[in-house]
């Protein structure tokens, strides 16, 4: 869950904040700038992983791998979802549904 307490993310948000400006430049980024830093975005999670992880196990795995899936989850609730939502309105839902 990314609802950490605000001291946890005082110590945190500074040098995230510092990836996302040199990822983005500071600029809203568009689909195909978006698709350009992909990988940049790929690298930088992985080694944020790999870092925390240390030697590797089984049960390691299984908790990084949760946590990816949560992180996946809750940015489609989060974003993808009210997205959706706002399509259905304007374009009409699926039959059936």
């Amino acid at each position: 869950m990314p609802y950490i307490n605000e001291n946890a993310r005082g110590m945190l948000d500074k040098p995230v904040d510092a990836l996302i400006e040199e990822l983005t430049h500071g600029n809203e980024l568009s689909p195909e700038e978006l698709l350009q830093i992909a990988g940049e975005i790929n690298y930088s999670f992985s080694r944020v992983i790999a870092g925390c992880m240390g030697k590797v196990s089984y049960k390691k795995i299984a908790v990084i791998t949760g946590v990816l899936e949560n992180i996946k989850q809750e940015y489609y609730r989060r974003i993808a979802v009210s997205y959706e939502d706002e399509k259905i309105v304007e374009n009409g839902d699926i039959k059936g549904y």
